[in-house]
Order: structure tokens, then C-alpha cells, then sequence
């Protein structure tokens, strides 16, 4: 059968191969640029290539791309920080925190690692993989900010991610929506590379789009942030993922404590609840698509044993991540695939994420401007070390776990170092600039502030667009 696509000569492929970096690049000298760009990173990370249960691809229409998503996301990246390297620097606040190089560690060890197992030429690529996908984002996303209100610009790159998603898994319904679902239980896994992988994509950006709507009630951009935290609600329910129902409760339970207060903890009753009245539905045999969540058994713990066998039988090296056949738990993988040294690098990236919630919620608290930030970054950190005790995706190095990771790490990085530099130096313009009021303002004007906030119908925090290079 003879090909659609034009044949392309030498001279052709060339002006492609300079003409489409140039493009990018001109077009990330913009901020609005890298945001996007950022966001369609977050797409590359949620997709994969699923296979049945005989291993065979169960290809869809992206299924191009999905294969080559691992080189695409790195050139990407690569592109990306080519194109911000005149802003990186610029921000008084912008610094690469402690959890950033940690998940950077994690990823050259892991290259250092498959040298021993699978030779040195595997293990180079991989560590040149993960310094192309890792160390781009990492600095990008501090330098992205250079007041307090780029920080709303994180949720846009979430945003723009998973309308990317919810996009491709709507062309694949119109074209083959058999190819949407998976296994006997039918389980969405959309463009994702399985049910699991498309439901924590979806529970973490559920995080970020309830963190936007309520800190903008009745905005001009709410109703779309509803539809995709309504989205993200369908979307895990149809994956049947328990976990990931769990990891999006927590986040949300954190987001709405100190708005909601103590009576927040209803919802884990009301999903109680819910699940009740499933499983009440399947017995009395009425067809949903939802059956696994009210499935009782242990889906778990045999796959951790068997993990823990591996790391047991070579507990300095491990036996290699291609010989594993599970990857329910992110520390035993670490521990079953390398062995002793990436387990304490993945403990430590825990106790670095747990120390950073602490820091950011004692310094918040005194400024209540900053708290609502601060919640969605200990809501998001809590759900991302919950999941990671039943899957594997702290050993990922494009995976959009880790893209949410490093966004909610960076956003407690630029808050952490704003509070610091206002309270060193005393300077009242920045200061206010970034909402610690109440390090500058007398009792009676944060009276008379609060006053006037109570006064007004604007949001806290309006909606904007800013371009070019992020003013310092």
C-alpha cells in the first residue's frame, strides 16, 4: 500500500530539523509560551503505550507519539530551557528547592545503577535521560515567578495538560472508543498507559483545580476549572482506581480544612457512603461501570512481598528494574530494582517533602494571603507520598506525577524564599507586593483591610495575563 505522507529529501528533512527548534524557541521567548509548552510537557507525561493482558500493544490513534514520547519529552525539555535561559535568574525568589535535585539524584542513580545490570551504555543514556527531562523543569518552574501572583500560573500548565488529555481521549472515542477502556472491567485508561497511570493523573489535577476555584469564588475562570475538576472526577471513577479516589481525597480534604473547617471530615463518610450504595446497586444487579471500587480483596500486598523477596536476594544492588515484573510500592520498587542506596535516596525524598510541608505551613501561617497556597502544596505533597505507597511512579523520570511534583515543590520554594527575603530586609513594597501584610501593617490596617476585602465582590487574586520576560 502505497503512503499518504510526501516523501521528503535530504535538503527538506534538514530545514525541518533547524526550522522547527527555531520555532520553539522563538516562540518560549515568551512567558505565555513556556507556560503552554510546560503544559503540553504535563500531556507527554500522562501519555503511554498500554498493552493487554497477553503484553500485545493495545494501540490507539496517538499511538505514534505515545512510543516516542520519551524522546519527545526529552527534546522538549531540552527546547524549553534553551528558550527560558534569559529569565532564569532574573527572579528574586526563584530557587531550585532541596526536593527538585532529590528527584534528580534519584534519576542519575538510577542511570548509575543500570550500568551495573544492563552495561554502560544503557546506563549513560539513562543518566543523559534524566538530566535532559529532570533538570529543565526544575529550573524553569522557580524562574517562572517573580511576583505573587505568577504563582497562579503553575495551575494553567495543569490545566493545559489535562485539557490536552481529556482532547486526545475524545478523538479516540470518536474514532475507536473500544480503544478507551481496558481488561474484562472495562477501566478507562483514555491515551494513559493504564488505568492506574491515567487515575493519579487525574487525581492530581483534580488537587490543583479545586486549589482554583476556591481561591477565585465567582471568577471569570472558575466555570472552566469546574468542568475540569468535574472531569477528573469522572475520569477517576471510570479507572476504578481506589487509589486514586484516595489520593484526590486527601488533597481536597487538606484544601478545605481551614475554609470548611473540622466539618470537611464528612467526606471521607459521604465516599463511605457512596461506595455503599454501589455496592448496594450491584447486588441488586443494576449494570454500572464502576464494580471494581466496591471489589473487596488485596490487590497489594502480594505484589509487595514479592517485592520485598527481590531487594532480600540482592539487597545492595537489586536484581535490575527490567526483571521486576511489580511496582506497587515506590520504595520497595526502588529497593527490589537498586537495591539499598536508591531506597534511602526515595526515604529521603519523603522526609524532604514532609519537611517542606512543615516549613511552608509554620511560615504561612502568620499571613493568611499565603495560606490558601500553602494548603494546596501540603494537600498535593500528602496525596503524591500516599499514592506513592502503592505505585511505582517516584522511579519515573517523565511521568506527570513527578511534572506535579515539581510544580508544587516549586511553588512552595518561591513563598518560602519571598517570606524570607521580606523578613530580612524589611522592605515594605515587597512586602505587600506578596501579600505579608501582616509583617508590615499596623493592627488597625489589617482592620481596615479586612474590611475592605469583606467590602468588595473581587477576588483575592484576579485573573491576568502577563507577557515577555517576568518583571522583577
Amino acid at each position: 500500500m502505497q503512503s499518504s505522507l510526501p516523501e521528503l529529501g535530504a535538503v527538506e528533512v534538514l530545514l525541518m530539523l533547524v526550522a522547527v527548534p527555531v520555532i520553539v524557541l522563538v516562540a518560549l521567548m515568551s512567558r505565555k509560551g513556556l507556560l503552554v509548552m510546560l503544559g503540553f510537557l504535563l500531556f507527554l507525561a500522562s501519555i503511554g503505550v498500554a498493552r493487554d493482558w497477553r503484553g500485545s500493544i493495545y494501540g490507539s490513534w496517538l499511538l505514534p507519539l505515545q512510543s516516542a514520547r520519551n524522546a519527545a519529552f526529552a527534546g522538549l525539555s531540552v527546547l524549553l530551557l534553551l528558550g527560558a535561559i534569559p529569565m532564569i535568574g532574573n527572579s528574586r525568589v526563584g530557587r531550585v528547592p532541596l526536593v527538585s535535585w532529590l528527584v534528580l539524584a534519584i534519576g542519575l542513580y538510577q542511570g548509575f545503577m543500570r550500568i551495573t545490570h544492563e552495561g554502560a551504555e544503557a546506563g549513560l543514556i539513562s543518566m543523559a535521560f534524566a538530566l535532559a527531562t529532570i533538570v529543565p523543569i526544575m529550573f524553569i518552574l522557580p524562574a517562572l515567578v517573580s511576583r505573587r501572583e505568577d504563582i497562579q500560573d503553575y495551575s494553567y500548565i495543569v490545566g493545559i495538560g489535562f485539557l490536552l488529555f481529556c482532547g486526545a481521549c475524545v478523538v479516540q472515542g470518536l474514532t475507536d472508543p473500544s480503544r478507551l477502556t481496558i481488561g474484562l472491567q472495562d477501566r478507562l485508561i483514555g491515551v494513559a498507559a493504564n488505568p492506574q497511570h491515567a487515575g493519579t493523573i487525574a487525581a492530581g489535577c483534580m488537587i490543583f483545580a479545586a486549589w482554583r476555584i476556591w481561591g477565585e469564588p465567582l471568577a471569570k475562570g472558575v466555570p472552566l476549572w469546574i468542568a475540569v475538576f468535574g472531569a477528573c472526577g469522572i475520569a477517576i471513577l471510570l479507572t476504578g482506581s481506589r487509589t486514586a479516589i484516595a489520593i484526590a481525597g486527601i488533597g481536597i480534604i487538606v484544601l478545605a480544612y481551614r475554609r470548611v473547617g473540622r466539618s470537611i471530615l464528612i467526606l471521607p463518610v459521604g465516599i463511605v457512603l457512596a461506595f455503599a450504595a454501589l455496592k448496594i446497586a450491584d447486588t441488586l444487579g443494576i449494570d454500572l461501570p464502576l464494580a471494581r471500587l466496591t471489589e473487596g480483596g488485596d490487590t497489594r500486598s502480594v505484589a509487595w512481598a514479592e517485592l520485598l523477596a527481590d531487594f532480600r536476594s540482592s539487597p545492595i544492588a537489586g536484581i535490575g528494574m527490567d526483571e521486576l515484573e511489580m511496582s506497587e510500592n515506590s520504595f520497595l520498587f526502588a529497593a527490589a530494582s537498586f537495591g539499598i542506596g536508591m531506597l534511602a535516596l526515595t526515604l529521603l525524598l519523603a522526609v524532604a517533602i514532609l519537611a517542606q510541608c512543615v516549613a511552608i505551613f509554620r511560615a504561612t501561617l502568620p499571613y493568611r494571603r499565603l495560606r490558601p497556597t500553602a494548603d494546596l502544596v501540603i494537600g498535593f505533597n500528602l496525596a503524591y507520598l500516599f499514592g506513592a505507597n502503592f505505585e511505582g511512579y517516584i522511579m519515573s523520570r517523565n511521568s506527570g506525577a513527578m511534572v506535579l511534583l515539581l510544580i508544587s515543590t516549586s511553588m512552595a520554594s518561591v513563598l518560602l524564599n519571598a517570606i524570607r527575603s521580606a523578613e530580612v530586609s524589611g522592605d515594605r513594597e515587597f512586602a505587600l507586593a506578596w501579600g505579608l501584610d501582616e509583617l508590615v501593617l499596623t493592627d488597625e490596617e489589617l482592620d481596615a483591610e479586612e474590611d475592605d476585602l469583606a467590602g468588595s465582590d473581587e477576588p483575592e487574586c484576579a485573573e491576568y495575563e502577563s507577557e515577555g520576560v517576568p518583571h522583577a
